[in-house]
């Protein structure tokens, strides 16, 4: 938001300097190619009849300048945002983690359960709801300087800025019991997804693909484990995991 204001106030900027140079530029001439009082009469008229022949010709290029300013940030938010989601894209994800290489937080990896047999037995256009649903989700449960990013397909990452462990993994089992309770309404029928999570820590400077890498891990164990679970890559964390899992079953 910040860039995009700054880009409007530097093609306002510029569209004021052309003008004001325009006039100046005038003003030289006049000092060159005239002299007495026929200079002193052009010096007053000079400025005003520069002024409104340099000033819509000067607006013009602005609002030129400000379309391509539209068009740039149009595909810019094509490329950095999921058009079914509205998340952040794979590529987009990679460059924001690129650009603070010392952020240390919580990775998690998110696929939804199952998700085949949605596609097989409602349609492509009922899983394109039910992927849509649970990036709002996602969205809900995060930070605004957190990253949801569409990974490909049903599958997700959210990067927790600054979270450890613990806090990391409330907020994973917070986004899959909101999602294994919520019911998407498609075409009269009542949808309900599960989402199996791995989790693991990126610590600062450390490469992102690392965590990520450790989170997938994470994630294929909970898979084979029964899905609609969260999994930690650190084992201490795991077994604190399950002990919260046990709890809510039995709170249930």
């Amino acid at each position: 938001m910040m860039a995009q204001i700054a880009s409007w106030r530097a093609v306002t900027v510029a569209a004021m300097l052309m003008t004001l140079a325009a006039v100046v530029l005038s003003l030289a001439l006049l000092l060159v190619l005239y002299d007495g009082q026929d200079r002193a009469e052009l010096m007053v008229l000079s400025p005003v009849i520069t002024t409104l022949v340099a000033l819509p010709f000067s607006f013009f290029v602005w609002a030129q300048v400000r379309r391509n300013v539209l068009l740039k940030d149009e595909l810019q938010q094509l490329v950095n945002r999921d058009r079914l989601t509205n998340v952040a894209t794979r590529d987009f994800f990679f460059q924001q983690m690129r650009d603070a290489p010392g952020a240390y937080g919580t990775s998690l990896m998110i696929d939804i359960d199952e998700f085949k047999s949605v596609n097989d037995t409602y349609g492509h256009l009922a899983g394109d709801a039910v992927i849509a649903r649970v990036a709002r989700i996602l969205c809900r449960n995060v930070r605004d300087r957190d990253i949801v990013c569409r990974f490909g397909g049903e599958e997700f990452i959210v990067f927790l800025h600054e979270q450890r462990e613990e806090s990391g993994f409330e907020i994973a089992e917070r986004m899959r019991r909101t999602i294994e309770q919520d019911a998407l309404e498609f075409n009269g029928t009542h949808l309900k997804v599960t989402v199996s999570i791995g989790g693991s820590l990126k610590e600062s400077l450390e490469d992102v693909e690392v965590a990520i890498q450790e989170a997938d891990n994470a994630l294929y164990r909970a898979k084979n484990a029964g899905r609609n679970r969260t999994v930690f890559s650190n084992t201490r964390q795991e077994d604190a995991a399950t002990r919260q899992i046990d709890l809510w079953e039995r709170a249930d």
